[in-house]
């Protein structure tokens, strides 16, 4: 009998398909993801080497600024801040400080570190920030939005304010003046008070490649199975038509 005789299950068959075109493409995207991780941690390198700028030329350069180290001089409110909720550190819930920077070259948002927070959630972490920051240095950060975290901070609420995340334009709203459409996260102090140990890039290229390894074994697997279910397939039809 002719393998070509056999009907081929169409639900299963094209359950399958789809299920290895999505694996592979799943596969192939961490490539292109540990390729770009790869790319980052050259310009990350590149960056580590370059003296520090000043924050009119990080303003007016037309390459890409992240990374960058950038030393500026500036006044700030120490009452009016922000805490970004959600921040882990050795396993401990906290938050993030950020304040907005009067420089003159424009208002920036700096982010001082990480704070821990009340298990509890009843009460905030009380800060203190200084009134001017002098010919400090840190590195330039630009912050990406996640369209599916939802904000619950409100733009007339009493201060420090909790935000979700780091969108600069809502930001923007809150503080009511406009800012520069990046942040500087400030060097590690041991003085400080905050822990600052920033991660650029949290995902290694290398763990992108395990993954693409696993999404393509699935695709394979998912194929074997295939195989071996039509096989049997085949076989009870054999047997059947003796």
């Amino acid at each position: 009998m002719s393998v070509t005789s056999i009907k081929l299950p169409v639900v299963s068959t094209l359950v399958t398909l789809l299920a290895i075109v999505i694996m592979f493409a799943l596969g192939l995207w961490q490539l292109q993801r540990a390729e770009q991780k790869s790319t980052r941690l050259v310009m990350i390198e590149a960056a580590a080497t370059t003296s520090p700028l000043t924050l009119g030329k990080i303003i007016n350069s037309r390459e890409d600024t992240r990374d960058l180290p950038v030393r500026l001089t500036g006044t700030l409110n120490p009452e009016t801040y922000l805490l970004l909720d959600n921040k882990i550190h050795q396993g401990r819930v906290g938050f993030e400080v950020l304040a907005l920077l009067n420089t003159d070259s424009g208002n920036v948002l700096i982010n001082f570190g990480w704070v821990a927070g009340d298990p509890s959630r009843q009460s905030l972490p009380e800060v203190e920030l200084p009134y001017a920051l002098q010919d400090i240095q840190g590195k330039v950060a630009i912050p990406i939005v996640n369209p599916m975290a939802s904000e619950t901070a409100d733009i007339v609420q009493n201060w420090p304010k909790v935000i979700q995340q780091l969108d600069l334009a809502f930001i923007e709203q809150v503080l009511q003046v406009p800012i520069l459409p990046f942040i500087v996260q400030l060097d590690p102090l041991a003085t400080s008070g905050f822990v600052r140990q920033w991660q650029p890039v949290v995902m290694s290229p290398e763990k992108h490649i395990a993954y693409a390894i696993q999404w393509f074994g699935l695709a394979l697997a998912a194929l074997m199975i295939y195989g071996f279910a039509l096989r049997g397939k085949i076989k009870n039809k054999e047997q059947h038509d003796l």
